[in-house]
């Protein structure tokens, strides 16, 4: 009970330090490229009015920071607890994660966990063993390391002027602990503001933010990236 108060506490503070940081949050460049104002406002009006949008705009009026930025804004005052970035490619996924590079830089120890979802084939150390702990080291005694490493992960992601936990951290970070990277991302999405992976992890009738949420009665708001690539 006292190591789960006190990360209840950490987690309390978090979110008390971040929704302040996210209340003052200004945009990160000198002014809106032409078009993107009106994106972020739709953005804003969505998120309050608790709605989905649908938005169409040509390459190159920053159509990810004209989205992130105002549903960012708009999460303290609506109680939004997590911010889910979905992309159909790899290049999607970076250039979420580079337009909140971009908002950390320019917001100094801005308290947001930003956590990047992969595949369990591209973060696997063990690709020709069992995902259990009779065939996989890092499967071995899991649970026994995972608060350890939970709780150096996290730390990785506050104070930092780059704030997403990276496939390459997350791996860092889980063999030093001698776990599993890929479940080690799992169970951090939980404590995670802002996730960014692929569609599945949503849309898929197993998908784990999807199922996260439901379980813990989250509110969240979902980006998604060329929403045209997403099946019927």
């Amino acid at each position: 009970c006292q190591r789960f108060i006190a990360w209840a506490e950490q987690q309390g503070a978090h979110r008390a330090a971040r929704e302040a940081a996210l209340t003052t949050l200004a945009f990160p460049f000198g002014a809106f490229r032409t078009g993107q104002r009106p994106l972020a406002e739709a953005v804003y009006k969505t998120a309050v009015a608790g709605r989905c949008l649908l938005a169409q705009a040509p390459t190159g009026i920053g159509k990810t920071m004209g989205t992130l930025f105002p549903l960012l804004k708009a999460a303290p005052a609506q109680g939004i607890d997590k911010v889910f970035f979905l992309a159909a490619k790899t290049s999607g996924r970076q250039t979420a994660l580079d337009a909140l590079a971009r908002l950390s830089d320019s917001t100094p120890a801005l308290p947001l966990r930003v956590l990047e979802l992969v595949a369990r084939d591209k973060a696997c150390e063990h690709p020709d063993k069992a995902c259990h702990g009779e065939s996989c080291p890092l499967a071995r005694g899991f649970y026994d390391r995972l608060p350890a490493a939970r709780a150096a992960a996290v730390a990785t992601m506050e104070g930092k002027n780059v704030p997403a936990l990276l496939q390459a951290r997350v791996r860092e970070v889980a063999l030093q602990h001698e776990v599993c990277p890929y479940y080690l991302s799992q169970e951090l999405a939980r404590w995670a503001d802002v996730v960014v992976g692929d569609y599945n992890y949503y849309f898929d009738l197993g998908g784990l933010l999807h199922g996260l949420a439901q379980a813990n009665g989250w509110r969240t708001a979902l980006l998604v990236d060329d929403a045209h690539n997403l099946v019927e």
